[in-house]
């Protein structure tokens, strides 16, 4: 029985490196870590949603808009919106309290939800999980995991020897106070076509056999400003794990 009990654990983390692997050296947009402590899971395609309002928005931890290729022209502009609360889930419409900035409840298909900020829209969920981007090139990635490891930084520090982002440099791996949760922010900048963003990814363990990323994106010259500060503290504030 142990020997079984090897084996499956073994296959889980094969899949998951491999899912690791296709996302980091790939489409950017992809969590950091969106295998490891949160996000990793098999996230499986929403139903178009027609209920999304101008102002619903989607946002992470895997992870997220990052830069990618594939990201190019989505999300940016004040119009970024239009098409929130379709896909992975929907919005529902009622304001949430965020501090600074309205948002809109998303209700995801794997049941979480998240307030959404003005400009932010759905785009769409692959097997790193839901995708949403907002105005000024901002991307999430919401990561989900049913198998999540027990130590958030030693985790994040494993996946960064994964890393394969144009001029990656770290900033920051450390534990973070959030909500009484195991959880750690992997903090970092790279550079794509000529841009170089900046990416938090927070990765927390809800239960031992839940756990998340939000990997929240956005232009590192743009980092500093208010608008930035209070996407990432609505997004943060009003998640809501699965019940």
């Amino acid at each position: 029985q142990s020997v079984l009990v090897a084996l499956v654990v073994i296959a889980a983390l094969a899949v998951l490196v491999g899912v690791l692997l296709n996302t980091l050296g790939g489409d950017s947009d992809d969590s950091a870590g969106s295998g490891g402590t949160a996000a990793s899971g098999e996230p499986r395609p929403g139903k178009p949603d027609a209920s999304g309002e101008p102002d619903d928005g989607a946002s992470p931890s895997a992870s997220t808009g990052d830069g990618s290729a594939d990201d190019k022209g989505e999300g940016k502009g004040e119009d970024a919106g239009e098409d929130a609360g379709k896909g992975g889930g929907k919005g529902d419409g009622d304001g949430q309290d965020s501090g600074t900035l309205d948002t809109t409840t998303f209700r995801s298909e794997q049941g979480y939800t998240i307030g959404l900020p003005s400009g932010w829209r759905y785009r769409s969920t692959d097997r790193a999980g839901d995708r949403f981007t907002g105005p000024g090139d901002q991307r999430l990635l919401v990561g989900w995991t049913s198998t999540p490891k027990d130590d958030a930084v030693a985790d994040w520090k494993q996946l960064e020897r994964t890393m394969t982002r144009p001029q990656y440099k770290r900033i920051r791996i450390e534990a973070v106070d959030f909500r009484g949760w195991e959880a750690a922010d992997w903090e970092f900048t790279y550079v794509d076509g000529g841009t170089k963003y900046r990416t938090v990814d927070r990765g927390f363990v809800v239960s031992p056999t839940q756990g998340y990323a939000l990997m929240y994106t956005a232009p590192a010259a743009d980092w500093s400003g208010d608008r930035r500060e209070d996407t990432w503290a609505a997004l943060s504030t009003t998640f809501r794990p699965k019940s």
